[in-house]
């Protein structure tokens, strides 16, 4: 086996082309998610690959839109229409027309298993019931109720019994050979509808629900029930058990599956449909349709069984049991088997967030999510001790190991909804899809060949493209190719981007890329097998691409006060103390991804010049020392410069200019303080004023220099750079005092004044002292 790294030569040019080159890289599975898978699958390791090869055994047909169930009686095929109530049967899987065989009332076949008097049926919709379709078609009434409208689950019982999951009240009935029906459960509170059904041991049966993601044990002797998991999801859709006691649960709730601008897919979607077709009343007594005599049989379209790739939507049908193994059963069991050696445990992760899951229920009760992905999981079937699972709305169908230890994704049809499940008479897969409606059938071997198309890759201007790097597995026998194309618009198709560029098979030659320049890009992986156990495969693709140099952005200048000048920080009393410095950040950005350096100036307001403060500064902070430039208001610009991953022609600058920023350190004034002495009160007046701040508070001390009483200006709030302001002292002691005032601004500078009265005694008339012009004091702001 050969390990090719195939690269591209990367030519330079152009004097405004950006130094370092960009890599665009996938090599994860949630990388590649996003492409175009044809005939190919992605695995959980992140490996692209061909898938099992898909043969489409019934097209779709006009009277077959989509495919709701299918069955097997060990020779012939069975599928039914979603919408017309029509079952075709296919005599063998070499038979390359399906033949309508047999036509129920009710608007949708919901479910189908074969027993060994023939097939059961449900339906849907105006006509509900269960029907008995003979091996010569002939369409029977084996049950129905006013009150059912939907039978969206089958599963035969010991002694010629049928139990049925119903809806819309949430039942389970057990229906004996005559007819006569007995109702094991009713819910009708917490579900609507019954969507699937399991046997478990000693009489116990199992029953998942809509709307409250409900498994339900029911004892069929007692008619007693339990809940046995309440799921995250809204639907169990597929139930399996493991004959150990262990429960296998997969859910189907179509707002936590991943979104392609389609329609959500699920039970519920299917649900909806019918209760909209379909009137809730109906006939006491339907009356079955005959099937064709054998001269007015319709066949669907001759078309030869190619192979193709497929999807659907709806619920899952039960099974017939498997027939016996033959060499392409022994061939699928291997296929299987091969997935172990392939694939990794999926991480902890991976079985968490959004999607939809399959969950093992313990015999002990634990219960423990084994598979999770943003698909619906719309039918469960158990092949050779793997789970086997067909989605919505990514039409995939997974392999499940039952301990989650391995999954693999088998094939990824072009369908939206693989609705249904079933062993093939050879111990194939058999599926049904809707959203294009088709019978496939996957085999043991890989698909001769198969494309991935990735999503397109946006690189924000016209660029050059350079080396691109694909890990690639290619064993003898098989070929990978690579091969792009561009355009500059967001949409890729073949009118307005580059046709694709010539197929260049992986080899150990230098590649190189002839798209042209563009914004956009996409690449093609085509995959070609002629040996089965030849199994190309691409674990990555790294693109190089060259793009023009653009200027740097810078945004979000801020300029913050701070009484630190290390960090830009404020220290811990910066309530307090003066801030003369202030903490410049800025955010800066670069397309090109290239480093930058910056510069820091500024100019008073309504200046031409700047003044130089910084440069070359590799940092998004700087702290700014206004004691340097006198008080006022000041604007700052930052300019970031890609200049050390340029050349000096080629290199860029960006600028972005701050709000004004002020520089005030000086202190308030405090002035014209007034003190009129009333016996042992006295009332103080006065004013303060800031050069360029506003004021933040004023306080006054009595014979202290600790304690402090705040003080409101005369109009209530501390809001302007000049206040009023006077205040009360009561009850003094007889004799002198010293009354300090400290005014405080913005920036924490700080002025005081001080007034001396003496409070006289009681006899002691009233004294009103001269204006005093006391002398401001400062609290120093000095470094």
């Amino acid at each position: 086996m050969k390990y090719w790294i195939v690269s591209a030569l990367l030519v330079l040019g152009g004097s405004l082309q950006a130094v370092s080159p960009v890599t665009w890289t996938q090599d994860s599975e949630a990388e590649f998610s996003g492409g175009e898978f044809k005939s190919t699958v992605l695995t959980s390791t992140g490996q692209v690959a061909l898938s099992r090869e898909i043969s489409i055994l019934m097209p779709s047909a006009a009277d077959l839109p989509d495919i709701s169930a299918v069955a097997t009686d060990g020779k012939a095929v069975f599928a039914a229409s979603a919408g017309s109530g029509a079952i075709y049967r296919m005599a063998s899987l070499s038979d390359k027309k399906g033949k309508r065989w047999a036509t129920l009332s009710g608007a949708i076949v919901t479910a189908m298993v074969w027993t060994d008097k023939g097939l059961l049926a449900g339906s849907g919709g105006q006509g509900a019931g269960l029907y008995a379709i003979d091996p010569a078609g002939k369409v029977s009434t084996r049950w129905s109720d006013p009150n059912v409208n939907y039978i969206w689950s089958i599963l035969p019982g010991p002694e010629g019994k049928t139990y049925i999951g119903t809806g819309p009240e949430a039942s389970v009935y057990s229906i004996d050979a005559d007819g006569n029906a007995t109702r094991l459960y009713k819910d009708g509170k917490l579900a609507k509808n019954i969507l699937s059904l399991a046997a478990g041991k000693d009489g116990l049966l199992y029953a998942g629900t809509d709307e409250s993601g409900l498994v339900i044990e029911i004892n069929t002797a007692t008619k007693a029930s339990r809940v046995v998991l309440d799921a995250e999801e809204k639907e169990i859709s597929s139930l399996i058990c493991d004959g150990a006691g262990g429960i296998f649960a997969a859910t189907s709730d179509a707002d936590k599956a991943g979104g392609d601008g389609e329609e959500p897919a699920g039970a519920a979607a299917m649900i909806a449909r019918i209760r909209k077709a379909a009137p809730t009343s109906r006939p006491a007594s339907p009356a079955p349709k005959s099937p064709p005599s054998e001269g007015e049989s319709e066949d669907l379209a001759d078309e030869e069984a190619t192979p193709a790739t497929h999807t659907a939507t709806s619920a899952a049908a039960p099974r017939a049991k498997a027939p016996k193994p033959t060499s392409a059963a022994a061939r699928m069991r291997a296929a299987l088997a091969k997935m172990r050696t392939t694939t990794t445990p999926p991480e902890a992760s991976d079985l968490e967030g959004p999607g939809n899951a399959v969950y093992y229920i313990r015999p002990d009760g634990l219960v423990r999510c084994i598979f999770r992905k943003p698909v619906t999981i719309l039918a469960m079937m158990m092949l050779d001790k793997q789970l086997i699972l067909g989605t919505g709305n990514s039409g995939s169908v997974y392999a499940v190991s039952p301990d989650g230890q391995e999954a693999a994704q088998l094939a990824n049809t072009d369908a939206k909804q693989v609705t249904s499940l079933t062993t093939g008479p050879d111990g194939s897969i058999l599926f049904g899809t809707a959203n294009k409606g088709s019978l496939g059938k996957l085999g043991a071997g890989l698909a001769k060949s198969g494309t991935y198309i990735s999503k397109v890759q946006d690189a924000q201007q016209i660029c050059q493209w350079g080396t691109a790097q694909v890990r690639a597995k290619a064993p003898a026998g098989s070929e990978v190719t690579f091969a792009t194309r561009s355009g500059n618009l967001a949409e890729a198709d073949d009118e307005t981007w580059s046709p694709w560029s010539a197929p260049m098979p992986v080899s150990e030659d230098f590649l190189q890329v002839a798209s042209p320049n563009a914004r956009f890009l996409q690449y093609r992986l085509a995959f070609s097998s002629t040996d089965k156990a030849a199994v190309p495969s691409v674990g990555g693709v790294e693109i190089l691409y060259q793009m023009g140099n653009l200027p740097p952005v810078v945004s979000a200048v801020t300029v913050k006060p701070s009484a630190s000048g290390h960090d830009g920080g404020d220290s811990s009393d910066a309530a307090t103390a003066p801030q003369p410095f202030r903490a410049v950040s800025f955010t800066a950005t670069d397309v090109n991804n290239d480093t930058m350096v910056y510069k820091i100036e500024f100019r008073p307001v309504g200046s031409e010049q700047w003044i130089e403060i910084a440069d070359k500064l590799d940092a998004t902070n700087y702290s700014w020392d206004t004691r340097t430039v006198g008080d006022g208001v000041y604007e700052l610009r930052v300019t970031a410069s890609d200049s050390p991953s340029n050349p000096p022609a080629s290199a860029l600058s960006a600028s972005q200019i701050s709000a004004p920023v002020v520089a005030d350190n000086t202190a308030p004034v405090v002035k014209l303080v007034q003190a009129k002495v009333d016996g042992r009160n006295a009332g103080i007046t006065g004013s303060a004023q800031d050069a360029s701040s506003r004021l933040t508070s004023i306080a006054y001390a009595l014979d202290s220099q600790n304690e402090w009483v705040a003080v409101l200006p005369d109009g209530g709030i501390c809001d302007s750079s000049s206040e009023n302001f006077s205040f009360q002292l009561k009850d003094l002691k007889a004799g002198a005092h010293r009354i300090a005032i400290k005014v405080t601004d913005l920036y924490g500078n700080t002025g005081y004044a001080t007034v001396s009265v003496t409070a006289q005694s009681a006899t002691n008339q009233p004294t009103e002292l001269a204006p005093l012009e006391p002398k401001a004091t400062s609290k120093p702001t000095g470094r």
